[in-house]
């Protein structure tokens, strides 16, 4: 995209390489539209959010929208790279530079070159090797164990962290020269706690996915409507986990709120107006419905088709919908 462009962008992010996310959140979608920009240069990105928020698949969306896109996408979780595995695996090594090292090998840079390399959890990454990654970032060289001949490489770097990075400098456990450099654009993502209008639209998909129904047919409203009211610690990974755990005790039938799990549903839910704070009225489930699909709607410009797609159901059942509404 070119940047002479950026004042007409959609309302929402519609590309193919940004399809896989679903969301009606205003901040979702505005991360979508920086990462979207973004994903024309080769500037470092950095994804803050709690874990199961989906910072990898905004890094690869990123790529996929990148000239980068055809070339390769390395997830590297750097809390597994301490001491010599660090640069066997991210520089690679020649046969006999260590114990072990039987054969040739390519590293994490050489693989990926043209490519993206995604580092998960960079605030794992011990402060002894911080300075190895910087100086690749910085130089764009490296050594490959076992050789005294630079190497370059020609990657993108998008890491991600669910950690405090600034407080981290400040206790000197994280370098602020690769910090500065690593945050060259910042996204965040908003825990799924913060986003519930995000829900429906996440159990939509994810039955869809799994077995081609939607929420109207495979699970009750009393069970929707004690999900919209968890607070998922564990964000999207955890509201999939509990759906695929319904889904098998349901065995087909539609999901009851007696399937979901017993530390969820011993909570009493509570329907209410999230966006207005919490003295607001309770609302009953099909007035919380409305409301969504109607923000959404909103949200697309009135755009029936775009909307329907994010809500995941069909666009003749969105017609009806709107028109019980009073909307044409």
């Amino acid at each position: 995209m070119e940047l002479g462009k950026r004042k007409t962008l959609p309302k929402l992010v519609h590309g193919k390489a940004f399809e896989a996310i679903v969301t009606g959140s205003a901040k979702i979608v505005r991360a979508l539209k920086e990462g979207e920009l973004h994903a024309v240069s080769d500037v470092p990105v950095l994804i803050s959010g709690e874990s199961g928020t989906g910072k990898e698949l905004l890094a690869r969306a990123i790529h996929s929208a990148s000239p980068r896109g055809k070339f390769p996408f390395t997830p590297i979780n750097m809390a597994s790279l301490t001491g010599s595995l660090f640069e066997a695996e991210f520089f690679g090594h020649t046969k006999g530079a260590f114990t072990g090292a039987e054969k040739d090998r390519m590293g994490y840079l050489e693989q990926t070159n043209k490519g993206t390399l995604f580092l998960d959890e960079i605030s794992n990454l011990p402060l002894e090797l911080q300075g190895k990654l910087l100086r690749v970032l910085q130089e764009g060289e490296y050594l490959k164990l076992g050789t005294s001949r630079l190497q370059r490489t020609d990657v993108r770097f998008i890491a991600a962290t669910n950690a405090d990075l600034d407080r981290m400098m400040e206790k000197g456990t994280f370098r602020k020269d690769l910090y500065y450099r690593l945050k060259g654009a910042w996204l965040h993502l908003p825990p799924l706690r913060e986003r519930r209008e995000d829900i429906p639209l996440l159990t939509n998909k994810f039955l869809r996915d799994v077995c081609a129904l939607s929420p109207e047919r495979a699970i009750e409203p009393e069970a929707m409507a004690i999900l919209m009211d968890y607070d998922y610690p564990g964000n999207i990974r955890e509201l999939r986990s509990i759906l695929q755990s319904a889904l098998n005790l349901a065995h087909g039938k539609p999901i009851s709120a007696n399937f979901l799990p017993r530390y969820i549903r011993s909570r009493k839910p509570v329907l209410k107006r999230y966006s207005q704070g919490e003295g607001a009225a309770i609302l009953p489930l099909t007035e919380v419905t409305r409301g969504h699909i109607l923000r959404v709607y909103e949200q697309t410009g009135r755009n029936k088709v775009q909307t329907a797609r994010l809500l995941g159901i069909g666009l003749n059942t969105l017609r009806r919908k709107l028109a019980a509404y009073g909307i044409e």
